[in-house]
């Protein structure tokens, strides 16, 4: 297929061609000789109301939001597989999780002849080092918010990351969203509440109140993490090819968690302390778990980070948040978990604002490209 494409696999600013593109370049209406636009090399497309490009080789939010659902399936799974090892230590757990991404991602970039080491300056300064640290952030705040306070109620602070994609993706990206927008993401989050449910948990005395401070401030720690890393991985797109974003996201997540473990673990073990909380015996159940987890963790980051690259950050983001539905609806057939009318309810009402929302961005799109055809005319 690649042989009849005017375009190379080496070339990292590559965008992933869909159906409609191969069948378009391979029926000749697109000559080889042609500047075909999934190069863009002019520049990104703008994700603003008023620069839409052509359906076909620009945003594809059909394709967008099958790549972020199908992101938000393997969160809520991976979610679930992080419940059942409850006694594997955290940092194990973060760990297998990054080691697991740099190697299915390295035999990725090797099968696709990936130079991930095709990178100016300015993309790594400005793009991949803050997508990183963000994107790390994000993920050792929210695993220290869920051990350290009630689970309900981290999930509706962690659940707040879209609030905040609105707000930065105006300011940084010059994305819109009109006050029917701003009412359908609230909705969104009222059912994310309805879901969770936290006022039927009764956990709350169970954890030191300082300690419980401290990690309702890692859970909005990792929703504006999660937001910043939104914001900076849409940047990347048209500058850093997706597979060489993950790839560098794995490296740096990997060195970070085997230092962790070393600089910690040992010094512990010397001076006769407990470190099972930072690294512990595996057995066969344990090793098998970590290894779904790793594989459900890097498909749902190689599809998120795709998906935000192509699609509304805002839709992206309130899309990836019905992992709980997922992780709601495993518990109801795994360990025969009915949930209340109110938690159908409040996933009826996410689900329904979610796609309400995009639907109506869909609309607007499609609406301003025909007033833009009709000028042409």
């Amino acid at each position: 297929l690649y042989q009849h494409l005017p375009i190379k696999p080496t070339n990292a600013k590559m965008r992933i061609p869909t159906l409609q593109q191969i069948k378009t370049m391979l029926t000749g209406s697109k000559g080889p000789g042609e500047r075909t636009e999934l190069m863009e090399e002019e520049g990104p497309c703008s994700s603003s109301d008023e620069h839409i490009h052509n359906e076909t080789f620009c945003e594809s939010t059909t394709f967008g939001t099958i790549l972020v659902t199908f992101s938000a399936v393997c969160y809520g799974l991976c979610a679930s597989a992080v419940s059942m090892g409850g006694d594997i230590a955290a940092p194990v757990v973060v760990g297998a999780r990054y080691l697991g991404s740099f190697i299915f991602i390295s035999i990725a970039c090797v099968l696709g002849r990936v130079n991930v080491l095709d990178l100016d300056r300015a993309s790594i300064t400005k793009v991949l080092v803050p997508t990183c640290i963000f994107g790390y952030a994000a993920f050792a705040c929210v695993t220290f918010a869920f051990q350290n306070m009630p689970v309900g109620e981290a999930t509706v602070l962690v659940s707040m990351a879209p609030v905040f994609v609105a707000l930065l993706s105006i300011c940084c990206l010059g994305e819109k969203l009109s006050c029917m927008g701003w009412f359908l993401t609230i909705l969104s989050l009222i059912g994310v509440v309805l879901v969770v449910e936290p006022w039927s948990q009764n956990g709350s005395g169970s954890f030191p109140k300082i300690i419980e401070y401290v990690a309702a401030c890692a859970a909005i720690g990792q929703a504006l993490s999660k937001s910043l890393w939104y914001i900076f991985t849409k940047r990347s797109h048209n500058r850093i090819y997706f597979l060489t974003m993950i790839f560098w996201y794995a490296v740096f997540g990997t060195i970070l968690s085997i230092s962790f473990v070393v600089v910690v673990y040992f010094p512990l073990k010397a001076a006769g302390k407990d470190a099972s909380w930072v690294f512990s015996k595996l057995d066969g159940k344990d090793v098998l778990l970590l290894t779904v987890i790793s594989i459900l963790a890097f498909l749902a980051q190689l599809t998120v980070t795709k998906a935000t690259q192509m699609m509304n950050t805002t839709i992206a983001s309130l899309i990836s948040n019905t992992d709980i539905i997922v992780t709601l609806l495993f518990q109801i057939f795994y360990s025969h978990i009915i949930p209340s009318w109110v938690q159908i309810i409040g996933m009826v009402v996410m689900v329904t604002a979610t796609f309400s929302l995009l639907l109506m961005k869909e609309h607007q799109k499609r609406k301003l490209r025909s007033l833009q055809t009709l000028d042409e005319h």
